[in-house]
């Protein structure tokens, strides 16, 4: 048997390409590779952008390269000899293809599924679709004061996993990058601040007021703006003045966190208290490549 057929894929999935890495059995930490080769990637044409279709093709064409890929594929030909394994993925979106919401209340008394119930719901009334096209995830935090909520598409969800399917993965698990970046973000429990984190085609704003998450808030970025400093800093004016009309904040008492991106902080110290980039070492490499940290 291959040394690489039962062991566990990393996949990101960025908005114009899929990296997958094969991660080594030691534990990731900071500094540590955490594959037995570097991740190879495929990229999603630009005049596909956005379609879910061409997501799924090119995660197709990542899985089938990975070393391994050609053992599992003669392991399903005689399965009736011989069950092999499948080989098991942890997937990590871009939060391009995902929406999350803040939801704020008393949730200390439900069950998941009626939390769930609550996610949809909010996004079903936000966005306009029905409930049942979605798939949610649901957090409470807080002492069951505000509840993050994620959702994407039904037919995304299931075209991941069936993907996999083929190629002989079993998805594992299958998640969003903004909740991986708040969990991996410490903050003093009476600090108030902004996240900005910046990605190709979108950006995404939590406030957090007295330690606790606020609200939550989304910008469309176009080609050129993810790298333009003084565009970022009008757009992040523009998200926090919305979200401040829920949560009191000051703009000129806010330390904003920076992240995603490497930029001059002038135009965000113009407008905010203070401008800190938090892990500048992790910023090497493409968006889908970098998501393999959240899925190593």
């Amino acid at each position: 048997m291959s040394p690489w057929s039962s062991e566990s894929l990393a996949v990101g999935v960025g908005t114009r390409e899929i990296a997958v890495g094969i991660r080594t059995r030691a534990p990731w930490r900071p500094g540590r590779r955490g594959f037995f080769a570097d991740p190879l990637a495929v990229v999603i044409p630009d005049d596909q952008f956005g379609s879910e279709t061409a997501l799924l093709d090119a995660l197709r064409a990542a899985l089938a390269a990975t070393p391994g890929a050609e053992v599992g594929a003669d392991a399903r030909a005689d399965v009736r000899a011989k069950r092999a394994p499948a080989r098991g993925a942890h997937v990590v979106l871009d939060d391009f293809w995902c929406c999350h919401a803040i939801l704020r209340g008393d949730f200390r008394a439900l069950h998941a599924r009626e939390l769930e119930e609550i996610a949809l719901a909010h996004f079903s009334d936000t966005y306009g679709v029905a409930a049942e096209s979605l798939v949610a995830r649901v957090d409470v935090r807080h002492g069951g004061r505000a509840l993050f909520a994620s959702a994407l598409p039904r037919t995304l969800y299931d075209g991941i996993l069936g993907t996999g399917a083929a190629g002989d993965v079993r998805i594992r698990c299958l998640r969003a990058a903004l909740p991986e970046t708040l969990n991996r973000f410490a903050l003093k429990p009476d600090g108030d601040a902004m996240l900005l984190v910046v990605g190709e085609a979108l950006l995404q704003a939590v406030m957090i007021e007295r330690g606790e998450w606020a609200a939550y808030d989304t910008q469309r970025l176009f080609p050129g703006e993810a790298g333009d400093a003084s565009r970022l800093a009008e757009l992040a004016e523009q998200l926090f003045e919305r979200s401040a009309l829920r949560t009191g904040l000051k703009r000129d008492a806010c330390k904003l966190y920076l992240f995603g991106v490497d930029l001059d902080t002038a135009p965000f110290d113009a407008r905010f208290a203070a401008t800190v980039l938090p892990g500048r070492a992790a910023l090497d490499a493409s968006p889908a490549r970098r998501l393999l940290g959240y899925a190593s």
